[in-house]
């Protein structure tokens, strides 16, 4: 029988491939990670491979340019987030405080996540394109709360962009002002909750319930 003189690409070698380049590149957004915290968006691709100990050209096998590395890095980071603060909204009854919950603790990123702080410090401004699914997650909870009559608002889209704003603003208080208290945060989602027609009882009373634990893992 007719051998190749050539290797074949067999399912388990194909399979440890894949891993191997999945490694490297969650290697690559790791350090990319790192950057980003330090030196921020501006730095140049040469530091970022110097960082990763890699060729630029490495990089340029993973990621068209500097800018789709710097996208990947920072999606990377708010998926980990994500699935992380998902543990904290088991067994919550409160439809109000199911929907605020998240937002309490994405203000408190400095707490939890303080390499993930440190990247937005540095581009908050430009933060928000890098967690496009909190506005898209909020108007799916809203719309849901809204059929459940708990919410009974009109333009929930216009108000959804008005809460994105001021969870935004929120961020870079808490990131940026050294004076800046986790009661400010708190602060913000009762102007939040207030947006969503919440009564003023409610919103003080969820905005400023007791937190759990952030510090763990």
């Amino acid at each position: 029988m007719y051998m190749p003189t050539h290797k074949v690409n067999r399912p388990e070698s194909l399979g440890r491939k894949s891993a191997y380049v999945a490694r490297n590149r969650a290697a690559l957004l790791r350090s990319t990670q790192q950057v980003l915290a330090e030196i921020g968006p501006d730095a140049s691709i040469d530091q970022f491979a110097e960082a990763a100990e890699i060729a630029v050209s490495t990089i340029y096998k993973h990621f068209e340019n500097k800018e789709a590395l710097i996208t990947a890095a920072n999606f990377q980071a708010f998926h980990d987030w994500q699935i992380w603060a998902d543990q904290f909204l088991t067994g919550i009854k409160d439809p109000i405080e199911d929907l605020v919950l998240p937002m309490r603790i994405f203000l408190r990123l400095g707490k939890s996540h303080p390499l993930y702080a440190a990247m937005l410090a540095r581009d908050v401004s430009g933060a928000p394109k890098y967690f496009p699914e909190i506005e898209i997650g909020l108007i799916q909870h809203v719309n849901d709360l809204i059929k459940a009559k708990i919410l009974t608002i009109n333009n929930p889209a216009i108000r959804i962009r008005s809460i994105t704003a001021c969870l935004t603003a929120a961020l870079a208080d808490q990131l940026l002002n050294p004076k800046a208290k986790e009661a400010d945060a708190d602060a913000a989602i009762e102007v939040i909750l207030g947006i969503l027609g919440v009564s003023s009882a409610k919103a003080k009373k969820v905005a400023y319930a007791p937190m759990p634990d952030l510090t763990q893992n």
